[in-house]
């Protein structure tokens, strides 16, 4: 079996920097707004800048990866900082450090980078960067504290989860994803996903949790998902996915 998730950008169309004033490193970009969600590509300089993301609001959460050389997905997430690093591929915990993302948060045109390593903004390579904001009845990026209990704690999203991503940030513990494809019903055992891992997916109570109209409550005290008094980020998008006329959100069911 296979299982994908998949952001529609702009149907493959570029714009070169289209919201970029300031912008000091070249990109194309394709950007969705409504949903939230572009993809950025730049050509490195090697030297600390700002690239223009198209979202028309600060960006949240941001995957960057070399695209030529290898190195690490690196990610911003909004509840850690552009002076922390966490790393899509690895474990470790989040770290403070300036040498990626700088130290001055995203804006509603720009987000920084900086320059000389080889994960993003390499001299000549390729980068590639995947941007998100939070979007009122649709995603939500925030953080959580663990409570290590199987009435754990509940995360109010506004709307009904249909995909969630997790990761503690003070542990070297793997990342989680969880659907409800894989998982159609709340209790019993839960099936896991780690970016990190190549493994094939888990399954057993230890991932559960429930997926709520409003948001989704952790039901087990697992370290990786509600250790006591743990730190966790996480990453969510809702069951419904439309917006209404526009002006309204549309809430999920």
């Amino acid at each position: 079996s296979t299982v994908a998730w998949m952001w529609h950008a702009n149907g493959g169309t570029t714009s070169a920097n289209t919201d970029g004033s300031g912008a000091t490193i070249a990109s194309t970009i394709q950007a969705n707004q409504d949903a939230g969600f572009s993809i950025v590509k730049t050509v490195g300089t090697g030297n600390a800048g700002t690239i223009a993301h198209g979202l028309g609001k600060a960006p949240e959460w941001i995957i960057g990866k070399n695209l030529d050389t290898g190195g690490n997905w690196v990610v911003y997430h909004k509840s850690l900082g552009a002076d922390n690093i966490i790393y899509l591929n690895l474990t470790a915990v989040a770290a403070s450090s300036s040498d990626y993302w700088g130290t001055t948060e995203p804006t509603s045109s720009l987000f920084g980078v900086k320059g000389g390593g080889v994960d993003i903004n390499t001299n000549t390579d390729n980068t590639i960067f995947y941007c998100w904001t939070s979007i009122p009845s649709y995603s939500k990026f925030g953080i959580y504290l663990g409570n290590g209990s199987t009435n754990g704690p509940h995360i109010i999203t506004g709307f009904k989860p249909s995909w969630i991503m997790t990761k503690r940030t003070d542990s070297s513990d793997n990342w989680q994803i969880q659907d409800n494809t894989r998982n159609p019903f709340n209790g019993g055992n839960w099936n896991k996903l780690s970016p990190d891992l190549t493994a094939v997916e888990s399954q057993n109570t230890n991932n559960a949790m429930d997926f709520l109209s409003n948001g989704f409550k952790l039901r087990h005290n697992n370290g990786q998902t509600n250790g006591s008094g743990g730190t966790y980020i996480y990453m969510a998008f809702a069951e419904h996915p439309f917006l209404g006329d526009g002006t309204n959100p549309c809430p999920a069911r």
